[in-house]
């Protein structure tokens, strides 16, 4: 993003703090990727400086991440994962999100007031099970489903732990930017300190799953290379009609990688 989602799903409508969302899954265990959807950026100075996550910081990411990122997010803006409504979330989605930030391979750009202004969520690629993972049999939500099937799907497809067998590879899965920071090179540089970061542990590949055109152009930017792509035209279900329609310019999602 594995590991695998072996809890039993389960639905409710509202928080206690009656805060709408979709609630699925509250003791799910970790699930690994999910793709990049943040603008490319090269421009300007920098103002900010770079740390990783640490689990203290789970709930501000998160924050960060409804902001910027959940609603957005070319599949989930797509199939309209999120529920209307200013508070709305979906609980199995953050659980996803956070799963690997106790890998303590995640990095985050704070602003110099102290403001999180970029986040890059990372974990290590563990090799594909035979057939379908229990987490998306499992999955109770039929929209949240829908994404963990296509992510499968390219991972069996694109095939990295063939191609790689001996070595190991760092996986980029959520990269998202403050909006009033975008086109300021943050995501840019959360890529590099990142791979920095993986070349110091010792992983050999970067891998990137991204869902979004310009999270892409980014990746092209920096050097990785398209080992697998899917046109989302191409991804159709039972009746031959395709099962994500994200807006222009999203068209494919496309797995990367760089060797390091």
């Amino acid at each position: 993003m594995e590991a695998q989602l072996v809890a039993k799903m389960q639905t409710t409508t509202l928080r206690n703090n009656d805060k709408h969302q979709t609630d699925f899954a509250k003791d799910a265990p970790r699930i690994s990727r999910y793709s990049l959807a943040d603008k490319a950026s090269s421009r300007g100075g920098m103002d900010y400086h770079f740390r990783i996550i640490t689990a203290e910081d789970k709930e501000n990411v998160l924050k960060f991440l409804r902001r910027f990122f959940f609603r957005d997010e070319p599949l989930n803006h797509s199939i309209q994962l999120i529920p209307d409504g200013e508070n709305s979330t979906c609980v199995e989605l953050e659980d996803y999100s956070m799963s690997s930030i106790d890998d303590n391979l995640s990095m985050m750009a704070v602003s110099s007031s102290g403001e999180i202004i970029g986040v890059l969520l990372n974990g290590v690629m563990e090799p594909p099970k035979e057939g379908e993972p229990e987490y998306v049999t499992n999955c109770a939500n039929p929209k949240f489903k829908k994404i963990l099937k296509l992510l499968s799907h390219v991972d069996t497809k694109a095939g990295l732990a063939k191609k790689f067998p001996d070595q190991r590879v760092l996986e980029l899965r959520i990269v998202s930017v403050d909006g009033t920071w975008r086109g300021r090179g943050v995501a840019k540089a959360l890529v590099e300190r990142t791979e920095n970061l993986a070349k110091d542990l010792g992983f050999d590949v970067l891998r990137c799953d991204c869902s979004s055109f310009y999270s892409g152009k980014l990746c092209q930017r920096l050097g990785f290379e398209t080992t697998y792509a899917l046109p989302y035209a191409e991804y159709v279900d039972e009746d031959g009609k395709p099962v994500f329609t994200p807006s222009d310019p999203h068209a494919a999602i496309v797995t990367y990688i760089k060797k390091i």
